[in-house]
């Protein structure tokens, strides 16, 4: 295999892949709810089965490129064997599940398999355990709106997400640490949790509105320079748990890499919460107050 190849190819897999995901996150959008707010469609993509097919396809063709560079004929004939399944049904085609509201894709879940196998390759930095369990925590934060739907309620404030994570991720990982202490001149850093073998230190922000979405973005970009210089934390993943697609993960992506966030990354998800009620005394007070 020629690992400078798949090193130079795998940003650019993960972006077209990144548009694969955000459609199917959006057709999981539209499948729970009405499919529009006020100003029409939720989300992006006019039309995100379109936007699936079309990413997948492109992200086909640019693979079997890859794949011939890096001298990987071995991968490349399972691709090919493989292709054909997925256009039969169609490269628009995805699956609903009802019991846990996500929308999934076989081609989909095919290719992002194999990125990651391509992505560990040339990881020379990881062990195979290390990897394993890097691959298995970003799993398990992906499935984030899954996991929080097992519980039956949503959630309301960030702690509750936390703790609900936090149950899950003690249970899955033996070296599960809350809290871990980051040092710093001035102060030391929290972070919500983290995985101490593999250094992976995680943030978990909740977002009702969009509003509150950008705030919560706001915090993590300053998280990224209180987080630097640790020599047992050097990896970082900010789950950014929103009730609706406010914001796009390629968006946030694009934004950690502007200022140099190398060691980030953001993982968004999508999945019902609970508001906080609204305090109608005080409410009608402060109006009042204002008159």
């Amino acid at each position: 295999m020629n690992n400078a190849v798949v090193a130079n190819a795998i940003g650019g897999l993960d972006k077209i892949l990144a548009i694969s995901r955000d459609a199917l996150w959006e057709l999981t959008r539209n499948s729970f709810t009405s499919g529009r707010d006020d100003d029409g469609p939720i989300g992006g993509f006019a039309d995100p089965e379109a936007a699936l097919g079309g990413s997948l396809e492109e992200l086909h063709d640019v693979l079997m490129v890859v794949l011939e560079a890096a001298d990987l004929p071995d991968t490349k004939a399972a691709l090919v064997k493989k292709w054909p399944e997925f256009e039969k049904v169609g490269l628009r085609h995805f699956y609903v599940d009802q019991e846990f509201e996500y929308c999934t894709s076989d081609a989909f879940d095919y290719l992002d398999r194999l990125i990651k196998a391509l992505r560990m390759s040339v990881d020379s930095d990881l062990s195979s355990e290390e990897a394993w369990t890097l691959r298995r925590l970003e799993a398990m934060l992906e499935d984030t709106a899954t996991l929080v739907h097992r519980r039956g309620k949503a959630p309301r404030t960030e702690k509750q997400l936390r703790d609900i994570m936090h149950d899950y991720l003690s249970a899955a990982f033996p070296y599960f640490r809350t809290e871990p202490k980051i040092g710093g001149s001035i102060k030391n850093f929290k972070p919500d949790c983290g995985i101490q073998d593999v250094g992976a230190a995680i943030e978990f922000k909740l977002a009702h509105t969009k509003e509150k979405a950008i705030t919560a973005f706001t915090g993590v970009v300053e998280d990224t320079g209180g987080y630097k210089g640790s020599k047992d934390w050097t990896r970082f993943y900010a789950v950014m748990y929103q009730a609706e697609p406010f914001i796009m993960k390629s968006h946030l992506q694009s934004d950690l890499k502007r200022i140099k966030a190398a060691t980030w990354k953001a993982i968004l998800v999508n999945g019902k919460t609970t508001p906080r009620a609204v305090n109608r005394k005080f409410s009608a007070l402060a109006k009042r107050n204002k008159n």
